[in-house]
């Protein structure tokens, strides 16, 4: 009787933290190739967050963004020059439904829409319904982001006029 109730009280163990030790593997590949992607392109990162399956950050010495979709071991990299964007605008979809007489939204889609000098657009993806099914504060962490990126296109404006 001892020896089943030993072996049953493993089995629950190992079923209740295996999703915690899976998750928890899949962050720590997440920041190899977050350290791999910083080592290549010979960034310093002074700012970034790492949120469902996407990396941002700023390097503010050499004025780059970096963002990052990883997609299983691939990862999708984009470096933004802040010397080469123009404006930066926050594009946001959503649905609206009506619910016993009471109208209601879902988030589909939410981007930071980059306008670069030369005319090209670039839309980072925050949030997308076919990517991740919930929202995580996305919202908030776009808003954030406009501003830094929008403050350093300020400081690049100021130090090209004072030059």
């Amino acid at each position: 009787m001892n020896t089943s109730l030993i072996i049953v009280c493993s089995i629950m163990v190992c079923v209740i933290f295996s999703p915690y030790f899976l998750f928890n593997m899949s962050k720590n590949s997440h920041k190899s190739q977050i350290k791999d992607v910083l080592l290549k392109n010979n960034l310093k990162i002074a700012q970034s967050e790492t949120w469902a399956s996407f990396y941002i950050g700023i390097d503010e010495i050499q004025k780059k963004l970096i963002f990052l979709i990883f997609k299983g071991k691939e990862v999708e990299e984009q470096i933004i020059d802040i010397k080469n964007v123009k404006e930066c605008q926050i594009v946001e979809k959503r649905k609206f439904f009506k619910i016993k007489d009471k109208q209601d939204s879902v988030l589909e889609h939410l981007n930071l829409h980059l306008n670069l000098n030369n005319g090209e657009v670039l839309d980072l993806v925050f949030f997308d319904t076919n990517l991740n099914y919930k929202e995580d504060f996305e919202l908030k962490r776009i808003e954030k982001w406009k501003f830094i990126i929008t403050s350093l296109i300020t400081q690049e404006r100021n130090a090209k006029k004072a030059a």
